[in-house]
């Protein structure tokens, strides 16, 4: 219900969940490889070179050098951080109305809980990687 409420707002921008999840991580680290991102969403490289290849054709995205010629790190154009700046608002004000009704001690705790979920994950993820 969350991604079908975000693709809704994003639909003005041309943009949908998936695209902004790319456009999110790239923002997030600053610039990075469609690898590193097929691995921090956890999806397929051939669905991340479709998403980088539909925000390429909306010139959202500039590719630039590495020291490793055989991989391409993405960084977002002007136009895509002005995009992204439009679409975080509108997202912060969508998610800001749904935790409006919430007390703010509420919402701490459960912003903690989820961070030790996600941490247990990470952890299980890494020694899941190690046993192999």
């Amino acid at each position: 219900m969350m991604s079908d409420e975000i693709n809704t707002l994003l639909v003005p921008y041309q943009l949908n969940y998936s695209l902004w999840q790319v456009m999110f991580v790239i923002r997030e680290k600053n610039g990075c490889t469609s690898i590193e991102m097929a691995e921090y969403l956890n999806v397929s490289k051939p669905s991340i070179a479709k998403r980088v290849h539909a925000l390429s054709e909306l010139q959202i995205l500039t590719h630039v050098e590495t020291e490793d010629k055989r991989q391409k790190k993405l960084i977002l154009s002007e136009s895509g951080e002005s995009l992204f700046k439009q679409c975080a608002q509108e997202i912060d004000r969508f998610e800001n109305s749904l935790i409006a009704q919430f007390e703010p001690h509420d919402i701490q705790h459960v912003v903690e809980m989820f961070h030790n979920i996600v941490r247990a994950l990470e952890a299980q993820h890494s020694g899941d990687q190690h046993a192999n």
